[in-house]
C-alpha cells in the first residue's frame, strides 16, 4: 500500500512541477544583490562568486511574502523560493520556509519540496539528469524513511537506502 501511494505522489508532484514559478514578475527586489562562492559563503564582487541572490517581496492577496532568486554567473535560474531568513555572510545559515526550487546549470529543474522554519517537510523531488525521478519523505527536516524511492526513466522503480542521497545531489 505504500508503494502505492509514492507512487501517486510523485506522479502528482512530476505533474505539478511542469509550468510552476513561485516567484512572479511582479515581485518587487527589496535588497542590493548578494554574491556568494561556491562553498556558500559571502564574496564581495561579482569575479569572486559562483552565484548571485536576489531579496524580494511578492503579494499574494494580502499577505506579503519574502522570496528569493539565486541565479547562476551567466543569469541562469539556480533557486527561487521563500525564506524566513538570509545570512548574508553564510548562506549556509539561510533559513527557506515555504516551497523551494532549485535547477541545473542548463535550467532544468533539479529539485523541488517544502520548507517550514528551515526544515524539510514533506516529500521532495528530484530530478536526476539520467531522467529519473527520486521521491524522499522528510519530517522536520529528517528523512521519514531509511530509503527513498526512484522511478527510471522505463517505468520501473526501486528503492534506495537514505545513505546514497547525499551523491544524487552533489
Amino acid at each position: 500500500m505504500k508503494h502505492y501511494v509514492l507512487i501517486s505522489v510523485m506522479l502528482l508532484m512530476s505533474v505539478a512541477s511542469f509550468g510552476r514559478k513561485h516567484v512572479n514578475e511582479t515581485a518587487t527586489v527589496v535588497a542590493d544583490t548578494i554574491y556568494y562562492a561556491a562553498d556558500q559563503t559571502s564574496v564581495s564582487d561579482a569575479n569572486q562568486a559562483a552565484y548571485y541572490r536576489l531579496l524580494l517581496t511578492q503579494f499574494n492577496g494580502n499577505n506579503k511574502e519574502n522570496v528569493f532568486t539565486d541565479y547562476y554567473m551567466d543569469g541562469t535560474l539556480k533557486a527561487e523560493g521563500g525564506y524566513s531568513f538570509i545570512d548574508l555572510a553564510n548562506d549556509k545559515n539561510s533559513v527557506f520556509n515555504g516551497k523551494v526550487t532549485t535547477y541545473y546549470v542548463n535550467g532544468k529543474e533539479k529539485m523541488h519540496g517544502k520548507y517550514e522554519n528551515g526544515k524539510r517537510q514533506g516529500y521532495f523531488t528530484l530530478q536526476m539528469r539520467d531522467g529519473s525521478v527520486a521521491v524522499i519523505a522528510y519530517q522536520n527536516g529528517n528523512s521519514k524513511f531509511d530509503y527513498f524511492i526512484v522511478t527510471n526513466p522505463d517505468g520501473t522503480q526501486q528503492k534506495r537506502p537514505i545513505s546514497d542521497i547525499k551523491s544524487l545531489l552533489q
